[in-house]
């Protein structure tokens, strides 16, 4: 008999340590989610930014808008997995002049997710993005553009820039994805492990995939990074089909010979902005990019990794702002 109250009066301590714990973790999380959202929304009011929410063509569009109304308009495209606020602290060195648009693209952020809206399910070839951002621009009634991309983005932007060549005033690639580098990353050696560095699965995978993209890391507080970390754990089974869609659009367009052909049809005046210790996407794609795009100038930035917006923005403001005014 008093065997089974001591066991019944330990379940009953154990129930009321895991309801504490349960309820102290979820308070803990909704300060995390606090301090996140007063961040953000620090980081886009320095930046001059306010999201918006816009439909066209099948999907609800998130944006950050802002900067300069009168100036010409850069649209920002972000890479695999990240989203519109990856471009903030360029941004920031822009808003002055430029009229800034910073988009999540379908299936990430907050724009439409997993269907349209129209109920169908989604998929995210390149092409596909590349003609929604074409019907964004329609809807915004907006000619004309610099398009900047990164990583996924660049791929998207290289694809606009095919498809639609008289939107664009300029062409700002970031570290693009679309390119067979001679020499290959470590990103596509641990890809054919079986390993994916960009896709975070459990805890700690984020923390590593930070430090796996940037070689300049800017200081980010622990609780916003926790609050990334959560949101990017939860969206792994999202994550793995673009990522699935990325690498069929890849194997779509075929051989090195095809996308070198694709990339002598750009006219469009285009800046290659690379960081030289990227270890996703190599280095030595911009000279395939040099080679082949006959309207093409490229900036290396040594010591800076996949992101120079996030690493360097200065920087890619200054090579962006020079570029510009040499046009």
């Amino acid at each position: 008999m008093l065997k089974v109250l001591r066991s019944g009066m330990m379940r009953a301590h154990l129930l009321i340590v895991m309801g504490f714990l349960t309820t102290f973790l979820a308070g803990c999380q909704r300060v995390q989610d606090d301090i996140y959202t007063s961040a953000m929304a620090f980081e886009r009011a320095r930046a001059n930014l306010e999201l918006t929410h816009v439909s066209a063509g099948d999907i609800d569009f998130a944006l950050l808008t802002g900067g300069n109304p009168n100036g010409e308009t850069i649209l920002m495209v972000h890479g695999f997995g990240a989203d519109k606020d990856s471009w903030v602290r360029l941004a920031i060195e822009l808003k002055d002049t430029y009229h800034l648009i910073a988009v999540d693209l379908a299936g990430h952020g907050e724009s439409s997710l997993y269907k349209n809206n129209k109920g169908e399910e989604l998929g995210f070839l390149i092409t596909s993005q590349a003609a929604r951002l074409n019907a964004l621009l329609d809807k915004l009634k907006i000619k004309k553009v610099h398009l900047m991309g990164n990583s996924m983005g660049g791929a998207i932007g290289l694809a606009f820039a095919a498809l639609y060549p008289q939107r664009l005033q300029s062409l700002v690639l970031l570290d693009n994805a679309g390119i067979e580098s001679p020499r290959e990353s470590e990103f596509f050696k641990l890809l054919d492990k079986g390993e994916n560095p960009l896709i975070a699965r459990k805890p700690g995978d984020y923390f590593e995939l930070l430090d796996f993209v940037m070689s300049e890391k800017p200081f980010i507080p622990w609780p916003v990074s926790a609050v990334m970390e959560r949101k990017a754990i939860a969206r792994v089974d999202l994550n793995d089909k673009v990522f699935a869609d990325l690498m069929k659009s890849q194997a779509e367009m075929g051989e090195a010979d095809f996308v070198n052909s694709m990339l002598t049809t750009i006219k469009t005046p285009s800046l290659i902005i690379w960081g030289e210790e990227d270890r996703v996407l190599d280095v030595s794609c911009v000279k395939v990019m040099e080679t082949y795009m006959p309207n093409a100038k490229s900036v290396i930035l040594p010591g800076i990794g996949h992101v120079p917006m996030v690493e360097a923005p200065e920087q890619v403001s200054v090579a962006f702002r020079n570029f510009v005014a040499n046009l």
